[in-house]
């Protein structure tokens, strides 16, 4: 059935690297699907696409690793550049710069900027939002570079720190005025 007349089925992507993002995905399906909302949510990787004989709208919800988005939302992006444009999307950025409320503004989140940039997307809504910080889940690599760029930017650097930065409200909030868009 080509997308339902009775409801809008989004397609929600996540892009997590230690899971955040994911966390973060199902928490917007969850608010689409309580609004009525059909939703199918899958990992970005190399072969994530959408079917737009079924998908009416699309979400990104991606995170920000060392200033860089996940090469796979760009070639997504480019690879269905058409129905992208024609249909209600979310970019959602995950990012730990987020983690203070004036950074949480597309227009000044300096990634988010810059993707928008590169890719020329147009999304309706745009939200950034905090991930969280887990220490003893990164590798020797990953926890020396956080902590490196956390001690840059004020942040917590004690490499025994699990904090979940994200705001719950905000990503509810953010979800749900998606739905506004995605009315039949």
């Amino acid at each position: 059935m080509a997308g339902s007349a009775l409801a809008p089925r989004v397609l929600v992507v996540q892009g997590s690297r230690f899971g955040q993002s994911e966390k973060i995905a199902k928490a917007v399906c969850e608010v689409l699907q309580s609004r009525g909302m059909l939703t199918d949510l899958v990992a970005l990787d190399r072969s994530t696409r959408p079917d737009p004989l079924v998908h009416t709208a699309f979400a990104l919800v991606t995170s920000v690793r060392y200033g860089h988005f996940d090469k796979n939302a760009k070639r997504l992006l480019k690879r269905h550049r058409t129905w992208v444009d024609g249909v209600p999307t979310l970019l959602m950025t995950v990012s730990l710069t987020a983690r203070t409320p004036e950074k949480r503004d597309p227009a000044v989140h300096v990634y988010t900027r810059k993707f928008l940039e590169q890719t020329a997307w147009q999304p309706t809504m745009v939200e950034v939002v905090a991930g969280a910080l887990e220490y003893p889940r990164y590798n020797w690599f990953d926890r020396m570079m956080i902590r490196f760029i956390m001690r840059i930017t004020g942040g917590e650097t004690n490499p025994t720190a699990n904090i979940e930065y994200t705001d719950w409200t905000q990503v509810t909030t953010a979800a749900t005025t998606f739905t506004h868009h995605l009315r039949v």
